[in-house]
């Protein structure tokens, strides 16, 4: 049992943390709580990546060494990260003429595990740069270590299975969705890989969601293009989300921060930006290298509001260590997401209440 009952106060609130049980050995994730508490929250973070550019770092300092900054902002109920590598030691990159190829050491999930994360998702671009072998050692070592692999699977009844989170508030199921790669890379009867984000996917996604218990449908998404703004696929995706009737959308891919929007009274998060990774990226002065982790707090009536931190993410300032953002950075990033984003104390708060 990993305990994390942790208080803090932010913007006056009590965040009351739970405790969570090992993961079992399907995609259903308990929660147990004896009394509800003010509400749920559930840690959404970026892409994440223990490897490239940043190995040598980590067998010098161990691979815990990357969250040493950013461990007291890691505060929830339950967390999510996108895992932008497959977890395995095969090197070997499936298509060798694929320009950027990751893979990460089996260590990274008992670090990642350690940070306090309590799922992966696997719907992404890089999920099947080692094929469907490293795609299999990924969701073998992540549930190794009482994480849950979401969003890609040996076949496509695995692959399109939403994760589910047990809350005093009723279930939450997490929909994993991701842009075409190509037919080798989609899952399918027969074969490995991650779901396309379409809009048949979008709705089977939500009946899955409701058909095996969840009060709440989220959709956590890689989508858009890398290093720049919002573009007008993501509105159309967003919009196709909100009418299936989701409640929550949260997107990752593009490396950098991206907008916060209400689309028919819901939430899209467009992209939390990089988490902790390991390569030197491509930022420019019009899109920096900054990066999101949201807390979005579930209680009886849906999700209230979103908490949210800015974190620095250029590796060539914070050199593969990410951290908070000073003050001014906060006031920059933070008070671009959104018009209704109170900040106080480096941190935004979005209600939603307003804006249904």
């Amino acid at each position: 049992m990993k305990i994390t009952k942790i208080t803090a106060v932010i913007f006056g609130l009590a965040l009351i943390g739970g405790c969570r049980q090992g993961a079992p050995s399907g995609e259903l994730i308990s929660q147990p709580a004896q009394t509800p508490d003010p509400f749920f929250t559930i840690l959404w973070a970026g892409d994440t990546l223990l490897g490239d550019a940043a190995q040598d770092d980590l067998d010098r300092y161990g691979y815990s060494w990357p969250f040493e900054f950013i461990s007291p902002l890691l505060v929830s109920d339950f967390a999510i990260a996108n895992a932008e590598a497959p977890i395995t030691n095969r090197s070997r990159p499936w298509d060798p003429d694929q320009r950027w190829s990751y893979n990460a050491n089996p260590l990274a999930a008992a670090a990642l595990a350690e940070a306090g994360f309590d799922a992966l998702g696997l719907s992404n671009n890089h999920a099947m740069d080692r094929g469907p072998r490293g795609l299999r050692d990924t969701r073998r070592h992540l549930q190794a270590h009482a994480l849950e692999p979401f969003g890609g699977g040996m076949y496509q009844a695995q692959a399109e299975t939403p994760l589910l989170v047990d809350t005093p508030y009723g279930m939450v199921g997490v929909v994993a969705l991701s842009l075409n790669w190509g037919s080798d890379r989609t899952a399918g009867e027969y074969h490995a890989g991650t779901v396309v984000l379409n809009e048949e996917s979008i709705q089977r996604g939500y009946q899955l969601a409701k058909a095996a218990g969840a009060s709440w449908v989220t959709a956590y998404v890689h989508w858009g293009q890398n290093y720049t703004a919002v573009d007008a696929s993501q509105h159309r995706w967003a919009k196709m989300f909100a009418q299936a009737g989701y409640h929550l959308v949260v997107g990752h891919g593009a490396h950098v921060v991206q907008s916060i929007e209400i689309v028919e009274g819901m939430p899209v998060v467009y992209s939390l930006g990089n988490f902790v990774f390991g390569t030197p990226g491509r930022f420019t002065p019009e899109y920096p290298g900054y990066g999101l982790l949201v807390i979005s707090q579930l209680g009886p009536q849906g999700f209230g509001s979103l908490v949210i931190h800015c974190i620095q993410t250029d590796n060539d300032i914070v050199a593969y260590q990410p951290r908070p953002c000073t003050n001014a950075q906060a006031q920059e990033v933070l008070g671009n997401l959104h018009s209704g984003v109170i900040i106080q104390d480096n941190t935004g708060l979005l209600s939603l209440a307003a804006d249904e």
